[in-house]
């Protein structure tokens, strides 16, 4: 038998992202899940007038259009920070 899925919910503060360049395009943050730090890798978002994103920097265009390859079926979900939209990529590091 199949358990249910259990959800955990994460809020991050806007003041807990940090530039992870040299402007807003790009914001990440750490966090340790089970004992392993990751990056959490936020990437600003534009949506198009028909639905359509696309990264907000053309620096950061392959890193979305990996992300559709890998599981994206439609726009992702977005999350607000400082008031711009983001998707979010989680990344181990050692």
């Amino acid at each position: 038998m199949t358990e249910p899925t259990r959800v955990r919910e994460l809020t991050i503060p806007d003041d807990d992202w940090m530039n992870g360049g040299k402007d807003n395009d790009h914001l990440t943050t750490i966090l340790v899940i089970n004992g392993t730090f990751h990056h959490l890798e936020a990437i600003r978002i534009c949506e198009e007038d028909d639905g359509r994103q696309h990264a907000a920097s053309s620096e950061f265009e392959e890193i979305v259009d990996g992300m559709f390859l890998i599981g994206g079926e439609g726009p992702f979900d977005t999350v607000s920070i400082k008031g711009d939209s983001y998707v979010l990529v989680v990344i181990p590091f050692q």
